[in-house]
C-alpha cells in the first residue's frame, strides 16, 4: 500500500469518527481511485455511505468487500447497521448470528445482538444478551448503555437516564442505543428523561437538524405550561376532536341549568382554553428554539 493511500484511510477514519461526512466522502473518493479493488479502502467508502444515509450504496459497498474478503468483520457489522436502520429485522439477525457462530464469546456481538432484540422489544432476549456481555466485559460502553436503556425501559432505577446520558457523553458507540432510547421515551411520554439524553446526543453531533428539531420537541412536550393541554398532546387530533365535542355538548347541557352569568363564564374560559391550545405550542416552540435548548 502506498503511503498516500495509508495516509487517506486514516483520514477517513478519522473524518467519520468526528462526524465529518461530506470531507470523508471526498477523502474516500480520492482512496477509491488509487486502491478501486482494495477491501479496506471498499469497506471505508461502506462505512461512509452508511454514515451519508445512503444505504443502498453501503450495502452495495459491502457486498464488494465480502466478494473479495467473506470473513470481513467490519463490512459485516456496516451489513448489520444498514438492515437496521432499514428495519429489516430478520436480515439483521442473521448478520449477528453468522458472526457470533464465528465467535460465539466476543462480548461486543453479544451486546450488539442485544440492542437488536432490544429494537424489536424481546426484552427478556435483550437482558439475557447483555448480562452475558457484561459477565465478559463488565466495562463495555455499549453494554453499559444497554443495561441502563433496560433499566429505563422497566422504571426500575432512578438514575438509569442519567446514567445513559453520562455514557452518551463520554462515548460515541452508544449513540445507537441513545436513538432506541429516544424512541422508548417518547412512546411512553417520559420528555424530561428524553430531552436530557437528546441534549447529550446533540452535543456530540451539533449540527444535525433531526436533532434540534426532537430536542425542541421534547422540551415543548415537557414543559410545564402545556400541562393543561395534555389530552391534546397525548391523542393528538383526536384528543383535540373530543375535546371540542365533549366542550359543545357540555356547554349545550349547562344551558338552563346555571345562571346565564355562569354560562357565560364557563364559555369564556372554555374558548379561552381552546385559542391557548391552538396558539400557544407553536409560540413556545419558536421562542425555545430562538432562545436554544
Amino acid at each position: 500500500m502506498s503511503t498516500e493511500a495509508s495516509d487517506l484511510e486514516r483520514q477517513v477514519d478519522h473524518l467519520l469518527d468526528v462526524g465529518r461526512v461530506g470531507d470523508a466522502q471526498r477523502a474516500v473518493g480520492r482512496l477509491l481511485q488509487l486502491q478501486p479493488q482494495d477491501p479496506e479502502a471498499l469497506f471505508l467508502a461502506a462505512r461512509v455511505a452508511y454514515e451519508g444515509g445512503d444505504l443502498i450504496e453501503a450495502r452495495a459497498r459491502v457486498a464488494d468487500v465480502l466478494e473479495r474478503n467473506p470473513t470481513h468483520e467490519g463490512a459485516r457489522l456496516v451489513l448489520f447497521d444498514v438492515e437496521m436502520k432499514a428495519e429489516r429485522f430478520a436480515q439483521a439477525e442473521s448478520v449477528i448470528l453468522e458472526l457470533l457462530r464465528s465467535d460465539p464469546d466476543d462480548a461486543r456481538l453479544l451486546a450488539i445482538y442485544g440492542r437488536l432484540m432490544l429494537r424489536v422489544y424481546q426484552l427478556d432476549k435483550a437482558r439475557s444478551l447483555v448480562n452475558e456481555a457484561l459477565k465478559r466485559e463488565p466495562e463495555m460502553t455499549l453494554a453499559l448503555a444497554l443495561d441502563a436503556l433496560l433499566h429505563i425501559i422497566h422504571g426500575d432505577d432512578a438514575r438509569a437516564s442519567e446514567r445513559l446520558g453520562q455514557l452518551i457523553a463520554d462515548d460515541p458507540e452508544a449513540e445507537h442505543v441513545a436513538w432506541l432510547a429516544l424512541a422508548v421515551m417518547e412512546s411512553q411520554g417520559r420528555h424530561r428523561e428524553m430531552l436530557e439524553i437528546a441534549r447529550q446526543l446533540l452535543r456530540t453531533q451539533p449540527g444535525n437538524k433531526e436533532l434540534v428539531d426532537l430536542v425542541i420537541g421534547a422540551a415543548v412536550a415537557g414543559h410545564w405550561s402545556l400541562k393543561p393541554l395534555w389530552p391534546v398532546l397525548k391523542f393528538g387530533w383526536g384528543g383535540s376532536i373530543a375535546l371540542w365535542v365533549i366542550g359543545v355538548a357540555g356547554l349545550r347541557f349547562l344551558r338552563g341549568k346555571v345562571s346565564d352569568p355562569v354560562l357565560g363564564v364557563l364559555t369564556t374560559a372554555y374558548l379561552l382554553y381552546v385559542v391557548y391550545s391552538w396558539v400557544w405550542p407553536p409560540l413556545l416552540r419558536r421562542w425555545l428554539r430562538r432562545r436554544g435548548v
